[in-house]
């Protein structure tokens, strides 16, 4: 077992990179050693956790212009690892939650500080297949996948289910259920229960069929 970390530091801001260094190290949960590391990506303050991408593949991403990248580790004959860089984007990106792998296809809320792209999809290898820009507008909240549907907060009062397709943005339905505010907290579902707040009130809905 291996676990992906993501760590950085302040920086100025630079174009196209983020400012700030940012790192990614393969570490043994086990005895803590550090068997990889990946330093080929910038980002001021990286935020979202890593994704597993399955393959050896794993995706970063972040805000502050940095994109994302996807990189690939593998074990070598002699013990250790190698990883290398697949590709890197600034054309899909996330800022607080990290994005959600559905069947080869990333979907993720990428307006920052610096974009509105939305809610945004984009296959395992790098190819944008839509972007909701401001219709909704996306803007860092909390995503769930339960029953191959998506559960997804719009950042401000919304929450939406969505059907995650490559083919476009599907809404099935939505929900004003939030105070108007920057509500950019995870959100949680266990047993058709699913749990969102604002800024200050926290909800228990039903969500089951």
């Amino acid at each position: 077992m291996i676990t992906a970390s993501v760590g950085g530091g302040f920086g100025r801001s630079g174009s196209g990179g983020g400012g700030g260094g940012a790192t990614v190290h393969g570490i043994d949960p086990l005895s803590g050693k550090t068997l990889w590391t990946y330093s080929n990506w910038q980002c001021m303050i990286p935020v979202p956790s890593a994704v597993d991408a399955g393959e050896g593949r794993i995706l970063i991403t972040g805000g502050y212009n940095a994109g994302a990248a996807v990189i690939k580790v593998e074990k070598k004959e002699d013990g250790t690892h190698g990883v290398a860089e697949l590709f890197k984007t600034t054309e899909f990106g996330a800022h607080t939650q990290p994005p959600i792998l559905y069947k080869g296809y990333f979907y993720a809320q990428y307006t920052t500080n610096e974009r509105s792209d939305g809610m945004v999809c984009m296959s395992i290898d790098g190819q944008i297949k839509w972007k909701t820009s401001r219709s909704p507008a996306f803007n860092k909240g909390g995503s769930v996948l339960a029953d191959g549907l998506l559960l997804s907060v719009d950042g401000s009062t919304t929450l939406y289910l969505i059907e995650p397709d490559p083919s476009g943005f599907k809404p099935l339905a939505s929900a004003v259920l939030l105070e108007r505010g920057e509500n950019w907290a995870p959100i949680a579902i266990v047993d058709g229960k699913l749990l969102i707040r604002d800024q200050k009130q926290l909800k228990c809905l039903t969500v089951a069929q």
